[in-house]
């Protein structure tokens, strides 16, 4: 089988799939597994990948997101993999959660499998801080968005950082806002009630009205800064220029914390809930998975090699770190690089059920880290995901508008009582309500096949 895979290949990954990996490969699963790597500007609908499809270019699986996968499901490029997903996924079933499944299934198909088992309950619905800051000042919690500002205001006073760079719809500022729980449906002014399934127009809530006022006041106070809407840094926190950001299921230990303390050696994070008392969501449970092209005739092929990655701690390791005692070491249980060079993904590969953690995760953080989900719900979209095909002229004049009118009031640059009735306006001759229909009509159709 052929894999498509992003990025450049290794040298030492080159090697392992010469030898030791496509040995496995042989010995397992009777496959030969060649590699072709695309560039990650590649990843996504209308890429490479898609034209190989739609050319008929041999290759039998790919790394997938849920939103390209209902694309290509759209276009009648991907296989149903119903019948392998129950033949050849033994241990995929042992070490994951079917549940998985369901952010790609499409009217009774399944259209891809999931790959990793990692917490994704409360995605961005945390702020990350700079912990080491929090002890400086004497914080021990952030629970609401006053202490947010408490906090803020004390690391602009005394470190000099601003507050972000992230604008006032991100999920851990609305969660703050008041006592509904709400979701984005389209990734800006569409959100849903979790509790009663109604589609909220953000620009219309006092929701939106509550966080513009929140940034309005701090970039005020000074503490927003002047380009965030032109900013070209990719992570200012992480390159010490802000004191706070979205978290993402706990791992801020491994997404932020390095990256971090190269500039600061001794930064530290941690991530709170605004809001701890409201339910905690899951809208995903993984979101890369490998499709299988409609040009192939080895989805069978493909499933045994997915379920080989997913088999046990042994071969987990190996395909991510390699070689013990040549790649890595074994110290008190935890893995300790040798050659750094990357393998097949480790974030694509890592199963908090069968992974081995890293030497730099402490046993207090692993254990925080495996139980993140327990309690939380799945959200009221998850496995939804919107074919714009129909909206798509409507969709474009949105985007604009949110960009020209609604991203300036969420940066706190311009009020809201001055900015609100021109926004809702121009959203509105955008096709606003058009757009919000036919999302309407697929939700319900994909809650009718639920």
């Amino acid at each position: 089988i052929t894999v498509v895979l992003f990025g450049e290949e290794s040298p030492r990954m080159q090697q392992l799939m010469e030898e030791k990996y496509q040995q496995v490969f042989i010995d397992e699963i009777n496959t030969k597994v060649e590699l072709m790597y695309l560039p990650w500007t590649e990843n996504g609908a209308g890429g490479k990948v898609d034209l190989m499809i739609a050319s008929g270019q041999e290759f039998d699986a790919c790394i997938v997101d849920p939103t390209w996968a209902a694309s290509s499901y759209s276009k009648g490029y991907l296989q149903d993999l119903s019948d392998v997903i129950d033949k050849y996924l033994p241990d995929w079933h042992e070490n994951m959660n079917a549940t998985a499944f369901d952010a790609y299934r499409y009217d009774g198909g399944v259209y891809a499998i999931p790959i990793g088992n990692k917490p994704t309950a409360g995605v961005y619905n945390t702020v990350c801080v700079r912990q080491d800051i929090m002890d400086a000042i004497g914080m021990d919690n952030i629970a609401t968005l006053d202490d947010l500002t408490t906090y803020a205001e004390k690391a602009k006073e005394q470190y000099g950082l601003y507050a972000t760079y992230e604008l006032a719809d991100a999920a851990y500022i609305i969660r703050g806002t008041s006592d509904r729980n709400l979701i984005t449906v389209d990734k800006s002014n569409l959100w849903i009630d979790q509790d009663t399934k109604e589609f909220v127009s953000l620009v219309d809530s006092p929701e939106f009205e509550a966080a513009v006022k929140l940034y309005n006041n701090w970039y005020n106070e000074g503490l927003i800064p002047k380009d965030i809407l032109t900013n070209t840094v990719t992570l200012p926190f992480q390159a010490n220029m802000s004191s706070l950001m979205r978290g993402t299921c706990g791992t801020t230990l491994i997404e932020n914390e390095p990256g971090l303390q190269t500039v600061v050696p001794e930064g530290k994070t941690a991530e709170y809930y605004i809001s701890p008392d409201k339910p905690i969501y899951k809208n995903s449970y993984e979101n890369t998975a490998f499709q299988v092209p409609v040009t192939s005739d080895k989805a069978d092929r493909v499933a045994m090699f997915v379920n080989l990655l997913q088999k046990n701690t042994e071969l987990a390791n190996l395909f991510a770190y390699g070689i013990e005692g040549t790649d890595y070491e074994l110290i008190d249980g935890k893995v300790s690089k040798i050659n750094n060079d990357e393998l097949f993904y480790e974030w694509m590969i890592y199963n908090v059920n069968i992974s081995t953690p890293s030497t730099a995760y402490t046993d207090e953080f692993m254990e925080v880290y495996k139980n993140w989900d327990n309690g939380a719900k799945p959200s009221a979209t998850f496995g939804f995901n919107i074919d714009y095909s129909n909206i798509k002229t409507e969709k474009a004049q949105i985007d604009s508008v949110w960009d020209e009118l609604a991203k300036p009031m969420l940066a706190g640059l311009k009020d809201y009582d001055s900015n609100i009735d021109e926004l809702r306006s121009a959203l509105k001759a955008a096709g606003w309500d058009t757009y919000v229909a036919e999302i309407r009509k697929q939700y319900d159709e994909f809650l009718a096949n639920k």
